[in-house]
């Protein structure tokens, strides 16, 4: 240490210690300091970090005075260990000194050689740097500190940079920023250059538009927003790409952008023109966004009904869909008469949708197309104008079952005493049971709507009731006989008589018992060429059996010990709904996903295939889709209603589930459904389907939905777990686990769910391999509609539809439902 007069060097210490009792005092030993010409920088450095102003102010008259070159590294070694208030303060004083650091800062901020010490000196210099006002020579000590480190330190050195002015020089190197690695440094890059220089970037703002935080889209849309106001139509294009993004927060920042435009007429061209390179819900969810722009739509979609390229055509009507506006209607009606039978569907459905008489002509006109006649009923249907009922009738005797049926749906519009006595006709008249049980269904919904006592209980009596024709297969009388008696399961069996499954019981009927030579009489009669070759060589046959006048059933035949034996059951004539199976009202959302898997589990017997069907049914009703199913056999068949759906039977259709599925990657289905996932194969590709775009539907032999996830799982080689853990936890959306238990009252059987739905928490659970906690989560999930099998019992209890004793021997918990039973009953079933 330098040798002072001892009265500076009394000073010094003196104030360092705080050797003073007044602030008189401690001016006058800093007066002393102020006249001594002896001071170096490390002796009055310390008193730019004390929090007393007047040893601040003075060390920095000191540290001005003396113009010590080494004052920056004495100032940085001194700085170690200060809170970060007083080294701020500090590094304020020391650049109001006017020093010129320039030339020493770069040396600190990379040393020649790196030890601990230079290190830490090297890291207060660059929060020294951060504190020095905008100079050239900063700013190239700022960008040289930016260029690497913590993500947390270049961002800091990123924000001081971003005052300083741009030039083209300037904007080359944050452009170069903005498509940096580190999504942090990125992102400040971008708000830099949408702040201060939006014209600069528009292709890299576009480009980083999805990829970015919200904070950062909204600098984005910003810069854009002010950019498009000023751009022609064709700046239009650039940013068109983005509306097919699955980011609702995207496709919204798109359209705000493109609405700002000068020609927003201009711009909804190119928009509808963009969408026909779409595909699949992508171009509807595309299309839909487009309400935004309003009334502006309008005109420029009008124009484009006329155009000679029907793609354009084709999505114009698809925009005009969304708007309820009478201009359009006269466009419209011409493409009735349109070469592309697509364009000709959309427009009588947008007509439809309408209700405007002026289309009611020309769609009687279209009930001659056989390609478009569906649509056209429909159509009039909804609009409901008396001057198609002729017409309407006149198609009740269409030799199509399904159009008879689409025909009857369109009159229920028609408030007509006539209407009423065609359809009663319909139901006591048509060959098929289907259509007059569909009839029926008319009758009951009129006689609701007009609130009159419609005595449809008769009509409905004489629907029901199948009689066996004469010359029909021996085996269909008994058929016949089971669904008028409704019996769900009939049983042919060698030695037995006649049996009926009624809900629970199985009841056999008074008669002979059949032989093995009448049971094989019969089944062969009714087996074709191709059935019976299966059961002679596998020994049984699954399939599914046809009566005109009776409906549906699934037979499965086999071979015992006595001979050919056989079990049918009653495939009811219409797909169930959610609400008549007792589902919970919650999965209803489920056909509002494009994407994902959906399991139904429970073991055989307990209904699978009936809950499938509705979840189809469903879509049929709610949606526009493709849906695609692969049964064994086919079961239910699902009428046309709004969906294109085609059913393929294992065996028949398709060598095998797997076989079906990866065909069904290339058939453009928007719904897959699989009747039974039974091996791996399977499961994969579903799990791939539901990933890709596919919303995937499947039934699991399990007892709970915790179960059937483990079961998927399981059934993977050790190596592949983790792959169908990641691949599941990203694509479950629901597992419905049900089981049927005896009703209350009557010989009916009510089913029971339990509920899992694939959340973030689930989905963790999945991906951690910590399944065994999934049962907890399912029972404080009930907000997010989750439920459990003992939660759903209660209900059932609560809403009088199962005895307290079912409901306790299903229980999983059965001490919960002690409570309900009685004394004598829990002695019974304990044993003492």
């Amino acid at each position: 240490m330098a040798l002072f007069q001892s009265e500076t060097k009394d000073s010094l210490k003196r104030l360092a210690n705080k050797e003073f009792n007044t602030a008189e005092e401690r001016d006058a030993l800093l007066a002393k300091l102020a006249a001594a010409d002896d001071l170096r920088a490390r002796d009055v450095a310390w008193m730019l970090f004390r929090p007393d102003r007047a040893f601040r102010d003075s060390g920095a008259k000191l540290l001005q005075k003396t113009r010590d070159p080494e004052t920056l590294t004495i100032f940085l070694n001194e700085a170690k260990g200060k809170p970060e208030a007083a080294f701020r303060a500090a590094a304020g004083l020391l650049f109001s000194l006017g020093l010129s650091l320039d030339a020493e800062l770069p040396k600190v901020l990379s040393p020649l050689k790196e030890t601990k010490d230079t290190i830490e000196i090297a890291e207060l210099a660059k929060r020294l740097l951060l504190e020095a006002p905008p100079s050239k020579a900063m700013e190239a000590l700022l960008w040289q500190a930016a260029s690497s480190g913590r993500s947390e330190e270049r961002a800091a050195f990123l924000g001081k940079l971003g005052a300083f002015e741009l030039d083209e020089k300037g904007i080359a190197r944050w452009q170069k920023l903005a498509q940096d690695s580190d999504p942090l440094i990125r992102e400040k890059a971008l708000e830099i250059l949408a702040q201060r220089a939006p014209m600069s970037s528009i292709p890299l703002f576009v480009q980083q538009l999805p990829l970015v935080g919200y904070s950062t889209q909204q600098h984005l849309i910003e810069a854009l927003t002010r950019a498009a106001a000023t751009q022609p139509p064709e700046f239009a294009d650039q940013l068109l790409p983005l509306v097919a993004s699955g980011d609702a927060a995207t496709r919204t920042a798109v359209l705000k952008i493109l609405l700002g435009m000068r020609n927003p007429s201009a711009v909804v061209k190119r928009y509808i023109r963009f969408s026909k390179s779409l595909a699949g819900f992508v171009r509807d969810r595309a299309l839909e966004s487009i309400r935004l722009f309003g009334d502006q739509v309008i005109e420029p979609t009008i124009e484009l009904l006329h155009d000679p390229d029907e793609e354009l055509r084709a999505a114009a009507i698809a925009v005009a869909s969304h708007f309820d506006d009478p201009r359009i209607v006269p466009a419209t009606i011409t493409l009735l008469q349109d070469a592309d039978w697509w364009i000709r569907i959309a427009a009588a459905e947008q007509l439809g949708r309408s209700k405007d008489p002026r289309a009611v002509d020309p769609l009687v006109a279209l009930l001659a197309d056989p390609d478009v006649k569906w649509t056209a009923v429909e159509a009039l249907g909804r609009i409901g104008d008396p001057r198609a009922l002729n017409a309407l009738g006149r198609m009740l005797g269409d030799p199509q079952a399904n159009v008879r049926i689409e025909v009857m749906q369109a009159l229920k519009n028609f408030k007509h005493p006539q209407v009423t006595q065609a359809i009663s006709r319909i139901a006591t008249g048509d060959p098929d049971r289907v259509v007059r049980l569909r009839a029926v269904d008319v009758l009951e919904e009129i006689a609701q709507r007009e609130h009159r006592e419609g005595d449809v209980n008769a009509v409905r009596n004489e629907a029901l009731t199948v009689r066996s024709q004469q010359g029909e297969a021996k085996l269909n009388t008994f058929l016949i006989s089971t669904r008028n008696a409704g019996g769900s399961d009939f049983h042919l069996s060698v030695g037995q008589p006649p049996i009926i499954r009624m809900a629970a019981d199985l009841l056999r009927a008074q008669g002979e018992v059949f032989t093995a030579e009448q049971t094989e009489a019969m089944l062969r009669e009714m087996l074709t060429d191709a059935q019976w070759d299966v059961l002679q060589e596998k020994q049984q046959v699954d399939f599914c059996y046809y009566i005109p006048q009776a409906g549906r059933y699934r037979g499965n035949v086999f071979l015992d010990h006595r001979g050919y034996n056989g079990v049918f059951r009653v495939i009811p004539e219409k797909p169930p709904t959610i609400q008549e199976l007792g589902l919970p009202p919650q999965l209803a959302e489920i056909a509002g996903y494009h994407q994902g898997i959906v399991l139904i589990c429970g073991p055989s017997g307990s209904g699978k295939s009936t809950t499938l069907a509705a979840l189809v049914n469903l879509f049929n009703e709610t949606r526009n889709d493709h849906v695609l199913t692969m049964e064994d056999p086919v079961e239910f068949v699902h009428p046309f209603k709004n969906c294109l759906i085609n059913q393929r039977e294992v065996g028949t259709h398709t060598q095998s589930f797997a076989r079906a599925l990866r065909a069904a990657l290339r058939e453009d289905p928007d719904v897959i459904v699989i009747g039974e996932l039974r091996d791996n194969e399977s499961v994969a590709l579903a799990l791939t389907a539901a990933e890709t775009g596919h919303i995937v539907l499947g039934t699991l032999n399990s007892t709970s939905a915790p179960k059937a996830i483990d079961r998927i799982i399981g059934s993977f080689p050790t190596d592949e777990q983790p792959q169908i853990r990641a691949s599941l936890s990203e694509s479950l959306k629901y597992i419905i686990a049900q089981r049927l238990l005896p009703a209350r009252e009557g010989r009916k059987q009510v089913a029971c769910f339990e509920v899992l739905k694939g959340t973030t928490t689930i989905a963790n659970m999945i991906r951690d391999e910590k399944t065994f906690q999934i049962h907890s989560a399912m029972q404080i999930g009930r907000s997010q509609g989750m439920q459990t099998f003992d939660e759903a019992l209660r209900d059932l209890l609560k809403r009088n539809m199962i005895t307290p004793d079912a409901a306790y021997m299903a229980a999983q918990k059965k001490e919960e439902f002690e409570a309900f039973v009685s004394a004598d009953f829990l002695r019974s079933v304990k044993g003492s």
